[in-house]
């Protein structure tokens, strides 16, 4: 067997050409919602920024910034709770999907004995279950929650 050290369709001086890379910008997640003990009023915390006081764009009322570890904890706080919410989210959304399939079986067949019963009860196990989790992944969103006030 011969090897083949070159292209088939490349010249002997010819460069390869490769496909221009997309350069990817780092999204600016150093962002933080605050909420302002004062009004109540929800806002973005700019992480990046130098500033060393932070105030309400509502009300005026303002704080000092936390020092550094303090803004990479919060950050990571909420890195988990989003985290937890997409994990809360994703069983209820099959929670509802089979439970509008289980209607829908059974409004097509008419009746729960016209259905079948394994279809009937394993329909209604697995909308079940999946309530049951979503209520669990719930809670577990719940204790993730972060808020932030100054």
């Amino acid at each position: 067997m011969a090897k083949r050290s070159r292209g088939a369709g490349r010249k002997k001086g010819a460069a390869k050409k490769s496909k221009p890379r997309l350069t990817h910008t780092p999204t600016p997640s150093g962002t933080i919602p605050v909420v302002c003990s004062e009004c109540y009023t929800d806002f973005l915390y700019v992480t990046l920024s130098e500033s060393k006081n932070v105030s309400c764009p509502a009300c005026g009322h303002g704080g000092s910034v936390p020092e550094a570890g303090e803004v990479q904890r919060l950050e990571m706080a909420k890195a988990s709770e989003k985290k937890a919410f997409l994990s809360a989210v994703v069983p209820g959304i099959l929670f509802l999907l089979f439970g509008f399939f289980y209607f829908m079986q059974l409004n097509s067949a008419g009746s729960a004995d016209a259905l079948g019963p394994t279809m009937n009860y394993g329909l209604i196990a697995v909308t079940v279950l999946l309530f049951l989790v979503t209520i669990v992944f719930a809670a577990r969103y719940e204790k993730a929650r972060c808020e932030v006030y100054f």
